[in-house]
């Protein structure tokens, strides 16, 4: 059977629809408060616009900045170190372009292979600061700039950088791994030495890293050691 359709009474006829009401409070609202309305729109204007003229000029300098690493890449590859030098400097002026934390860690290493040690650790050191942590390029800029320490002789530096390289996974764990045992021989922490030898082998078997854990721990038992 159809249901009769709910009649409106009288007192609910001579009610205000809602929509109309807000919509008047709104426009009451609007007139009395042009200019406030119309600076806040103008801000959000200018704000949508300064966050797109900076994601432009972010985009222009990746732009620029890939074609310049490109460059400075097949200067490096090619072993031509000293020019890879000065283009990788280039791409380190692009310093809003992702780009620009590559050239720190390229820069780095053409420094430690041209023997520039300590402009070798400053670009090491840069591009620590400049990559994120538990990262690849992290763990790459925490060894070169721990090898360079190690060239400078700077070994206790060089034991700390290669350690914590070495916890990150990564391609370079059991490079960091080995580092550090290098540098904790060279200090005569034998114990360290042969732990960090020890860790190295279990990720690389058969390595001839296996003797000189014999040879340091016939050392470390040897009389004159234990004195």
């Amino acid at each position: 059977m159809a249901t009769a359709s709910k009649r409106l009474t009288r007192k609910q006829l001579r009610e205000p629809d809602w929509f109309q009401v807000g919509l008047e409070h709104a426009v009451e609202y609007f007139n009395e408060h042009k200019a406030l309305v119309f600076s806040a729109l103008a801000a959000i204007v200018i704000l949508l616009a300064a966050l797109w003229g900076w994601q432009q000029f972010k985009e222009t300098q990746n732009v620029a900045a890939s074609q310049e690493f490109t460059k400075a890449l097949a200067l490096y590859q090619n072993q031509k170190y000293n020019e890879a030098i000065a283009a990788f400097e280039k791409v380190q002026a692009f310093r809003w372009s992702r780009y620009s934390v590559l050239a720190h860690i390229y820069l780095a290493n053409s420094y430690l292979t041209t023997h520039q040690l300590e402009k070798a650790l400053s670009a090491a050191e840069r591009s620590v600061v400049a990559t994120k942590p538990d990262s690849l390029y992290r763990q790459i800029a925490l060894v070169t700039r721990a090898e360079t320490e190690e060239q400078m002789k700077q070994c206790k530096g060089a034991i700390e950088h290669f350690a914590e390289a070495e916890k990150i996974t990564g391609a370079l764990q059991s490079r960091a791994t080995l580092g550090k045992a290098r540098c904790a021989e060279q200090i005569g922490d034998i114990k360290t030495a042969v732990q960090a030898y020890k860790d190295y082998l279990k990720d690389n078997p058969g390595s001839p890293m296996a003797l000189k854990v014999t040879e340091l721990e016939a050392k470390s038992s040897s009389p004159a050691v234990r004195k």
